[in-house]
C-alpha cells in the first residue's frame, strides 16, 4: 500500500487528517508532519525523510503539502530524486479523501494525477451548482 505523508504550515496537516478521519475512520500508513513559526526546516527535511522510510513498505510514498513554494514543499522536492516519492501541492480535503481511496488501486506514478483530479473536482462555486 502506498504510504500518504501529509506535510504542512502549522498544524493543518494534522487537522485535516482528523476531518478526514472523522468522515471516513481511521487510515494506516497516513501521517502528518508540520512546519511552526521558529522550526527548522533542516529538521522537517530530516522528519521527511525519516517517515518516507517508514511509511513506504515498498510501493512508495505521496507527499501532499500545502503550498507550492512554501518549506513544506521545498524540502519534499529536494527528496524526489533519492526517494521512491510523489509529491502533489495545494493539498485540500477531497484531494486527501481522493488518495486515500484509491492508494491500494493504482501505482505511485499514477497517483499524483488522482490527487489533482479529487482536489480540483472538490473546488465548486455552489451558486452556479444549484442555479
Amino acid at each position: 500500500m502506498i504510504g500518504v505523508l501529509v506535510v504542512t504550515h502549522g498544524n493543518f496537516s494534522e487537522s485535516i487528517i482528523k476531518s478526514m478521519e472523522l468522515i471516513f475512520g481511521h487510515h494506516d500508513k497516513l501521517e502528518a508532519l508540520t512546519l511552526n513559526h521558529g522550526d527548522d526546516v533542516q529538521e522537517l527535511l530530516r522528519k521527511v525523510r525519516e517517515k518516507s522510510k517508514e511509511l513506504d513498505d515498498g510501493d512508495g510514498v505521496i507527499v501532499l503539502v500545502d503550498l507550492l513554494g512554501g518549506s513544506p514543499c521545498n524540502v519534499t522536492a529536494s527528496c524526489l530524486r533519492e526517494e521512491n516519492i510523489q509529491c502533489v501541492t495545494g493539498l485540500n480535503l477531497p484531494m486527501l479523501i481522493n488518495v486515500l481511496e484509491n492508494r491500494t488501486e493504482i501505482s505511485l506514478n499514477s497517483l499524483p494525477e488522482v490527487a489533482m483530479e479529487g482536489g480540483k473536482n472538490g473546488i465548486v462555486n455552489m451558486k452556479e451548482l444549484i442555479s
